[in-house]
């Protein structure tokens, strides 16, 4: 859509999360590529998206939210967003947190369905300078390609990526 603009709104404690995922599934609703939350750990969520959304006022896709738990979040969030039906390009934002847990936003369904490629994966990269060890593992080939990754950097500049493996760039 071309008259699209981006737009930010804060979601307050304690269900932010909540709100937010109502959010995106009201008219007019956001699809693949067109939101990305920011979940932290005091119930607060910063939310980015694309207004008006390209969803519209359908139904068939719709904005879900999981909160995975430490200390295995990072695998817990990865493992479930390669079940059916699989979380496509565009259709996951995730927030890795440093006590180990993680939020996840997501479309459901998934456009991968039962497939098994791509596949997501996660990766840690520590700091300093993980930030620039991330974007180079992002730019090697098989690059990933608009969607395919969410990504965070943290304050001691370490970063973890979910991404989708194989790049479609």
């Amino acid at each position: 859509m071309a008259d699209q603009t981006w737009q930010f709104r804060a979601f307050p404690a304690p269900d932010g999360e909540a709100a937010a995922v109502s959010f995106l599934n009201e008219p007019l609703r956001q699809g693949r590529g067109e939101a990305s939350a920011t979940l932290r750990n005091d119930g607060t969520v910063g939310l980015l998206w694309l207004e008006p959304g390209s969803l519209g006022e359908g139904t068939e896709q719709t904005w879900q939210f999981a909160e995975f738990p430490a200390p295995d979040g990072e695998q817990a969030a990865v493992n479930f967003l390669n079940e059916p039906a699989r979380q496509g390009p565009g259709e996951a934002t995730v927030t890795p947190r440093s006590n180990g847990t993680v939020g996840l936003l997501w479309l459901e369904p998934g456009s991968l369905g039962d497939s098994t490629v791509p596949t997501w994966q996660y990766k840690d990269f520590p700091g300093p300078g993980g930030e620039q060890a991330a974007v180079a593992f992002l730019n090697a080939s098989p690059r990933q390609g608009a969607g395919e990754v969410s990504g965070f950097v943290r304050n001691d500049g370490s970063a973890v990526i979910f991404y989708l493996e194989p790049g479609s760039g």
